[in-house]
């Protein structure tokens, strides 16, 4: 590790004292045009919703190498991680079941305890992220019903032909390796990458280990001492693209994802032959999909249709020690495969000089089966469970000035399991000047139960979770309202206020001792305000941003929480000197006490998270007129690896009680790239 850090500084020296020629190539491009809640790319001062964009700069100077390190300097964002099932998102005090994650507005799929790991989502191929916040069900259908990811990929080649490498070495035993290469010739451009992810924080003997922990109550537990498991990660990916002109084209992708994560057990029974009982989590991810943009004079005509299948494989086997094998009689596995076939066709026409009329129509299908998913209604195949849903949506956007704009929207949803569900949106845009944007919103979303919500049979020795196919469909409304100053272009000031309600919410509830079942138990509600300042000078740019959210129930108990308070700070300082062409990156978050609850039974067991501050330092330096770009940096410098939890209970599933894990604590790296 010293010798880590003295390279680290000798690096960063250098950085200091290399050539004064080139310049240093980072820019937060606020002039995007952004697709996500539009029917066509739109600028973003223009956007009739609040977009906010995570450039790939943002992304690549903090050394961030997935989804759920690139979201963390969202204030509105907040992960919480599992040692089985990943990193999990909130968004606005909103659960993961209700936040849409979309790559190129194509549904993620895979979501296990209602979440979708961000860790197994790769930042590379990455034009931008944006995120848009409250219900969009309007557009997006299930899962939107708190707000949207929208991780918006590469899709043309700067020249005629490109290629890149971009390796990443962290001291907390993590690597990342990427590769890169396009071509473009006459109106066609292909495109290709590859990536190798390695994480392993200490030999494979250490998570062995084990740790006695006395908690609040003095009752005391035995957990591992290093709960972040192994992991290894390897995808590839190409891109097609015909363009037809220059406002219509189609684009064909395929993507490839397959991780491995091995969680190893305590040894047992020394004194004679001894043994460990271990795990490999198997998934893989594969996603084609085809795009079409055509212009007609003023008809925009798209079409998307895609295909996802996400499998996971579940391994447990006992491993001898002293004849360093496997028992061939003692192994079991388990299977979960889920596909989805995804079609959506968008059109936009104005009316009018003042009318716009935009929508389309929604298709989607899953489908689910594996050892878990019991389907006793289904005669042919009871291990095979699907649903279905189409829906017609529209949208009428009024022009009424130059300074006024609104839009109309309804969505219309037929639900093969349920009955059909309506989501209206109503969508104001207004600005009187140059300096003020006012935007406010009324919109109503939606969540129809998953397939492992309805269909679940998970009973072993140490589970017992039984579906509920008389589950509801969840129901949100969501008010907000956005002020935006921005007297110049050298600063800007902007206020969010919202609330968000969520009917019928789904719970996991333990119905008898260890016994559990999903169910409708509650109403949630949520609301809070979010501030935001950006400041630029130059060589100098500032972005701080908080979010003060109050959540409560209509539970009714003497120890059920009326209200929790949360709250989040992130402050982004990035510093640019051209002469040197020199860059550095400052980044901080402060993620406050987290009140909550778990139902067992009929009780309430309060429980909070205790806060904690991350801070990330980078710079970065480009040589060889910016075909080669090093940057080198210390993530979570503070060295927050996890934090208490007071009260009963754990933080996830796979958590100890007692510990709310964060990171696996203080890392140093070095990034290489090399484009030509």
């Amino acid at each position: 590790m010293n010798k880590f850090i003295l390279i680290l500084g000798s690096l960063m020296s250098a950085l200091c004292l290399f050539g004064q020629e080139d310049t240093f190539a980072y820019s937060i491009d606020l002039n995007e045009f952004v697709i996500s809640a539009q029917y066509e790319p739109t600028h973003y001062k223009d956007a009739i919703y609040n977009v906010e964009i995570i450039s790939t700069e943002q992304i690549l100077n903090r050394g961030a190498v997935s989804l759920e390190q690139a979201l963390q300097i969202s204030p509105a964002i907040r992960i919480t991680q599992d040692p089985i099932l990943g990193s999990v998102v909130t968004m606005r005090g909103v659960q993961s079941s209700n936040v849409a994650i979309l790559i190129d507005g194509v549904p993620v799929v895979g979501r296990l305890d209602g979440a979708i790991d961000l860790s197994q989502i790769s930042m590379q191929n990455v034009e931008r992220i944006e995120l848009v916040e409250g219900a969009l069900s309007n557009f997006y259908g299930s899962n939107a019903a708190g707000g949207v990811v929208n991780i918006i990929t590469k899709k043309s080649v700067a020249q005629k032909t490109d290629f890149s490498l971009r390796s990443q070495l962290e001291s907390i035993g993590q690597q990342n390796h990427e590769i890169n290469a396009g071509v473009t010739f006459g109106k066609w451009m292909a495109r290709a990458h590859g990536r190798y992810f390695d994480f392993q924080q200490f030999p494979e003997d250490s998570f062995r280990v084990v740790e006695q922990i006395v908690l609040e109550d003095g009752t005391e537990i035995i957990q591992s001492k290093y709960p972040l498991n192994p992991k290894q990660q390897k995808s590839i990916g190409t891109v097609l693209r015909y363009n037809i002109d220059d406002q219509s084209s189609v684009v064909f992708k395929a993507d490839y994802n397959h991780e491995d994560v091995q969680d190893y057990g305590a040894k047992r029974r020394l004194q004679f032959n001894p043994y460990a009982q271990e795990q490999f989590f198997n998934t893989v991810r594969s996603d084609f999909s085809i795009n079409a943009k055509k212009k007609w004079k003023d008809l925009y005509v798209e079409f998307t249709s895609a295909f996802n299948r996400y499998d996971r494989i579940n391994e447990e086997k006992r491993y001898y020690f002293d004849s360093m094998s496997f028992d061939q009689l003692l192994q079991s596995a388990d299977t979960s495969h889920f596909n989805n076939f995804f079609n959506r066709l968008v059109f936009a026409k104005p009316l009018s000089e003042k009318i716009s009329l935009n929508g389309g129509l929604n298709y989607v299908k899953e489908t689910g089966y594996g050892d878990r998913i019991i389907d006793r209604n289904n005669e042919q195949d009871s291990t095979r469970a699907s649903f279905s849903e189409w829906a017609p949506f529209v949208d009428l956007q009024l022009t009424l000035s130059k300074s006024f704009k609104a839009s109309v929207s309804s969505r219309y949803s037929f639900h093969s399991a349920y009955d059909g569900q309506w989501t209206p949106a109503i969508q104001t845009y207004f600005t009187p000047n140059d300096k003020w944007t006012f935007r406010a919103g009324y919109s109503q979303g939606y969540r129809s139960p998953s397939l492992k919500e309805l269909y679940l049979e998970f009973v072993d020795v140490n589970h017992n979770i039984i579906g509920n196919i008389d589950l509801q469909p969840e129901v949100s409304h969501d008010v907000q309202a956005t002020i935006t100053y921005e007297p110049q272009k050298a600063w800007s000031l902007s206020l969010n206020g919202y609330q968000t309600k969520i009917e019928n919410r789904i719970s996991l509830f333990e119905y008898e001792p260890l016994k559990f079942q999903y169910q409708n138990v509650d109403q949630y509600d949520v609301k809070g305000v979010q501030p935001s300042v950006r400041f630029s000078i130059g060589i100098l740019q500032i972005h701080t941003a908080a979010s003060i959210g109050f959540w409560s129930t209509n539970l009714t108990s003497e120890s059920a929480p009326s209200y929790g308070r949360v709250f989040d700070w992130n402050n982004s300082l990035f510093y640019r000197n051209k002469p040197s062409g020199i860059g550095v990156n400052l980044n901080h978050r402060l993620v406050g006490d987290q009140p909550g609850f778990v139902l067992d039974g009929n009780d309430f067991l309060v429980q909070t998270l205790e806060g904690y501050n991350l801070v990330d330092l980078s710079m970065q330096r480009s040589f060889w007129k910016d075909r080669v770009s090093l940057n080198v940096g210390i993530k979570n410098l503070i060295g927050i690896d996890n934090t208490n939890v007071s009260g009963s209970g754990a933080t996830g599933p796979h958590s100890a009680a007692g510990r709310n894990i964060v990171s696996p604590g203080r890392s140093y790296f070095v990034q290489l790239s090399l484009a030509l």
